[in-house]
């Protein structure tokens, strides 16, 4: 039974190289580190403690920019005629992720040891996903791997290009958000706690806010209040984080996700457009339904629905058809239904599957759009609200001095 195995080695010219890859046995595993003539530094399975300092290492994910920059390259090279081994030294060279480019060192060097390439990414399972091996493997079985590649390519593009349209539509309103936290930090630690000693020489009756903000200053005055704030938000998250990845609680989380006014049709229709465009796209490389469905499930990104994709996988073994088990879920559109019907009933699923895609993406593109504009009034309510609530529990509390003193 093969397992993931972590390493640190140094190479030939000196250089420190961090990596992980899939060997029946540690000696299976230094055999083939050898074969790349490097200095094997430690070499550990994963799960055990030193694996986890060496994968200290390679904590932070591949760039998604040097991913597609490397099945972009690999399938230009290709398809112009470039011989498999020499594409990857190319793709090695204009890499800018050390983990991708360690991981793709150690694919031609199984290549040059005669693995095919999906064989030898497949050992490499951190950093190329299922997803890609099978397209890969349909690319080589059917020998149209430069096509396969570039439908790849394509799709890690169009993903990307929506991701960055969402980060986009959302960096105006966390810059916002930002600085409107910094500024009601700045009122309730430093503003506040200055009326404090004023309002209780006078004995005058604070109202309620008042006293909670004054609360409030003096903790955050307090020395050990940064490090309490820290623990407890980095607590907060590191439980949000433990329960989201329970396979019991993270349906519930996605649930409520769906839920969410404007933001959940997003979420929606980014989720279906997925699905739509890597299902399509395996079943056009020529990957068996049953083996795009099990890697489609791993992309969703969504508990709920990649349960639903599960399922439409355990209904097809049994000889029923894929939009069944899909309208059953109550999770997609009726016109994502329709078509997808219609896919079936004249045999063009793939296709179908593909403008269900741009179907969807058009519409998260025109929701991502207009949640810019829906955002942008409720922050700027919600951030007067808040320091007028402020400014208030300063002002009555002083124009009630001022009274006293009249």
């Amino acid at each position: 039974m093969s397992c993931i195995y972590c390493y640190t080695a140094r190479s030939a010219d000196g250089k420190f190289i961090a990596g992980s890859m899939q060997a029946e046995s540690a000696e299976h595993a230094l055999s083939h580190l050898r074969t790349r003539s490097v200095f094997v530094t430690s070499l550990a399975q994963k799960g055990g403690a030193k694996a986890t300092a060496v994968a200290l290492f390679t904590l932070l994910p591949v760039s998604a920019g040097a991913r597609l920059a490397c099945f972009r390259s690999l399938a230009t090279l290709v398809r112009a005629g470039v011989p498999l081994r020499r594409a990857l030294d190319v793709s090695i060279e204009q890499c800018a992720d050390g983990r991708l480019g360690e991981a793709l060192r150690s694919v031609a060097s199984d290549i040059e040891g005669g693995a095919a390439l999906s064989m030898a990414m497949s050992r490499r399972p951190r950093e190329f996903a299922p997803l890609f091996i099978a397209m890969i493997k349909a690319g080589e079985l059917g020998g149209v791997l430069d096509e396969v590649l570039e439908r790849l390519s394509t799709m890690l593009e169009l993903d990307r290009a929506m991701r960055k349209r969402l980060m986009a539509a959302l960096a105006y309103p966390a810059v916002v958000s930002c600085a409107a936290l910094a500024l009601i930090v700045l009122l309730v630690a430093n503003i506040v706690p200055a009326f404090a000693g004023l309002f209780a020489e006078m004995h005058v009756k604070l109202p309620l806010t008042t006293r909670i903000l004054i609360a409030a200053g003096t903790l955050m005055a307090s020395p050990i209040s940064d490090i309490v704030i820290v623990l407890g938000v980095a607590t907060a998250a590191l439980g949000v984080r433990a329960a989201w990845s329970q396979p019991n609680l993270a349906p519930v989380f996605d649930r409520v996700l769906l839920r969410l006014p404007v933001a959940g049709a997003i979420v929606r229709n980014a989720v279906i457009a997925r699905i739509s465009r890597t299902l399509g796209t395996l079943l056009r490389s020529g990957v068996p339904v049953l083996d795009a469905l099990d890697s489609c499930k791993d992309v969703v990104g969504n508990a709920l629905y990649a349960r639903a994709v599960e399922g439409v996988a355990t209904e097809l073994r049994e000889g029923h058809p894929m939009s069944i088990p899909l309208e059953r879920s109550g999770l997609f559109d009726p016109i994502f239904l329709q078509l997808v019907r219609v896919g079936e009933e004249t045999g063009t699923l793939d296709a179908m599957l593909i403008r269900i895609a741009e179907y969807f993406e058009i519409d998260v593109e025109s929701a991502i759009a207009a949640l810019g504009s829906i955002v942008e009034p409720v922050l700027i309510l919600i951030l007067g609200t808040v320091v007028g609530t402020i400014v208030a529990s300063v002002l009555i509390p002083l124009y009630s001095i001022i009274g006293s003193i009249k």
